[in-house]
């Protein structure tokens, strides 16, 4: 018999505060709705599967070693038992730097650091026994491909509503939504939920969890205040909100349907689960080394080019001015360039139940390609793809998109890694 439980702490920032995913630096001047760190715990009497997932764009290996020794001191939950996991919310508060702007708040990070945690030391403190379902559903609506080819052989990421240019998009959505659902005394309390999409859909100055804040209160409207649920993002490096032939899609509020759609999903699974799970829990962890991409010679010049174009005025070219942009990306280039590194550490978390279900963690905003080949690797009945976990090493496209046009490729903090970063991330998950 399985033990198992949920809690959440509020983590939501002090209106002022820096929002990270943006090229400047966003002050949230509102709060649209809270963020929170919702955490589930589940034993099997030896062994440990737990994950806490903030609504946070990003989180980082220090602050997931944090978290982990808090816990550890107070818990029996061993480092590779506790997955710490970002929603990737494009509203949350100040955990990533980026750029000349965005930086990360040492003071909210010790707060969140403390929240998240203590979502983890209340879970495990309140366990008892559980019933765990799992299901398998399918959504469409939600999430679209991003990156179109376009008149002329071009790619290009999110290329605007209505764009004429659009021949047709590249690749598929995973329209996989895996729910697993916690009942006791054959009440459900709390889900865990995959699903593949960016949030970045309220992206603007007030603080909110997009759309996974969304489907958790959706959730709550249907099984009361106590009914928590944890939303796990699956590979969405290439996959957003926005269909550019469906206005609708662009909306205000959009996250508002997002949430919905996925809860009814999510309500279908829990009313009508596939099969009960059982089996023995494992938990497992590697570090993996991936070259760093370097600007070339072409790029260097490129880069100087611009900013030498700019002479004095450098200075005044900052977020918000035209042709900020390739500034961005230009002193981004230097940077990396000056950047004695030329590996990169990516690590890798993975959790089992028996043969039943296996989730993965990785730090990367894989494309969607290779969230179906970790998928297909799996031994496992049902497997979960998590990334913003533990860390955040940014993009990961397919080769075939490392092209102008797409923005997940071009050279920065976000995208360093080389383009066979996703071939070995993958084989090393497999190894796992």
């Amino acid at each position: 018999m399985y033990k198992a439980a949920f809690f959440e702490t509020d983590i939501t920032p002090p209106i002022g505060t820096i929002i990270p995913g943006d090229f400047a630096s966003r002050l949230s001047v509102d709060i649209l709705d809270e963020i929170y760190a919702r955490a589930f715990v589940l034993s099997d009497g030896k062994s440990y599967m737990s994950t806490v997932v903030v609504d946070a764009c990003g989180i980082t290996m220090d602050i997931t070693n944090r978290i982990r020794q808090k816990v550890s001191k107070y818990t029996d939950i061993k480092a590779p038992e506790l997955m710490v996991i970002a929603t990737h919310t494009h509203s949350g508060g100040p955990t990533l730097n980026w750029g000349e702007q965005v930086r990360r708040n040492e003071e909210y990070i010790s707060n969140l650091v403390d929240k998240a945690a203590d979502a983890v030391i209340c879970a495990f403190n309140r366990l008892s026994e559980a019933m765990i379902c799992i299901s398998r559903w399918e959504l469409e609506g939600v999430g679209f491909v991003r990156i179109f080819n376009m008149k002329g052989g071009g790619l290009k990421t999110n290329p605007g509503m209505g764009n004429p240019d659009i021949i047709s998009p590249t690749g598929e959505i995973d329209k996989e939504l895996i729910a697993l659902t916690v009942y006791k005394e054959n009440k459900p309390v709390g889900a865990v939920v995959n699903y593949a999409c960016h949030p970045a859909v309220v992206a603007g100055v007030r603080t909110s969890g997009d759309f996974p804040g969304a489907l958790a209160r959706e959730m709550k409207k249907k099984y009361g205040d106590n009914f928590i649920t944890v939303f796990i993002n699956g590979a969405c490096g290439n996959i957003n909100h926005i269909n550019p032939f469906d206005p609708e899609t662009a909306k205000p509020g959009r996250h508002l349907m997002m949430g919905k759609m996925l809860a009814e999903k999510t309500i279908e699974a829990v009313e009508n689960p596939d099969t009960k799970v059982d089996g023995k829990i494992s938990a497992s962890e590697s570090v993996i080394k991936v070259k760093i991409r370097k600007p070339d010679h072409d790029d260097l010049m490129k880069a100087k080019t611009h900013l030498d174009s700019l002479g004095d005025d450098l200075i005044n070219s900052v977020a918000g001015t035209p042709g900020y942009i390739d500034t961005f990306f230009a002193l981004q280039a230097f940077g990396i360039e000056l950047d004695k590194r030329t590996l990169e550490d990516i690590y890798l978390n993975k959790f089992s139940i028996g043969d039943v279900l296996t989730l993965f963690g990785v730090p990367c905003q894989m494309f969607s390609d290779y969230g179906f080949r970790m998928k297909s690797d799996s031994r496992s009945d049902y497997s979960m793809v998590s990334i913003f976990t533990n860390d955040y090493r940014g993009y990961v496209p397919t080769p075939d998109k490392m092209k102008p046009g797409v923005y997940e490729a071009r050279l920065a903090s976000t995208s360093t890694l080389a383009p066979e970063a996703g071939d070995i991330i993958c084989e090393a998950i497999a190894k796992m």
